[in-house]
């Protein structure tokens, strides 16, 4: 591995560490009351309801697991479930109001940009966004 692979594979790492810190993940889970699985399924939700194979299929879950999330889920009232009119087969998944106020403290919480990038210019932060623009 040459000198520029070391280079990307250090600010790679840095780039993860910075979006996936626990500590993030531990802020939600306090705010909302919820695991952080459950915080998951509440915030794909907030785009609109879904089938519980497109709700797996969008979080990557197998649908054991993912229906054991929406017990819960709906227990707590954040969720509901309805069949689909259209066809009875499938079970539609949707935000229940107090689901909708979960979703949006996490989103909040989530969105929000850590101290790390709060800390640069204007023109870094520029820099960045553009040469994350590349993708």
């Amino acid at each position: 591995m040459g000198p520029r692979d070391e280079l990307a594979r250090d600010v790679w790492r840095a780039m993860t560490q910075l979006v996936l810190s626990n500590e993030r993940r531990r802020d939600v889970v306090r705010a909302t009351g919820l695991s952080f699985a459950k915080v998951r399924v509440v915030r794909r939700l907030a785009a609109g309801e879904l089938s519980m194979g497109e709700l797996a299929e969008q979080l990557n879950v197998d649908r054991p697991n993912l229906t054991t999330l929406i017990d819960d889920l709906e227990g707590a009232q954040l969720v509901a479930r309805e069949r689909n009119p259209s066809d009875g087969r499938v079970v539609m998944v949707r935000l229940t109001p107090g689901g909708e106020r979960a979703a949006a403290s996490a989103e909040e919480i989530l969105s929000a940009p850590p101290e790390q990038l709060t800390a640069l210019s204007p023109e870094e932060l520029a820099t960045m966004g553009r040469l994350l623009g590349r993708g």
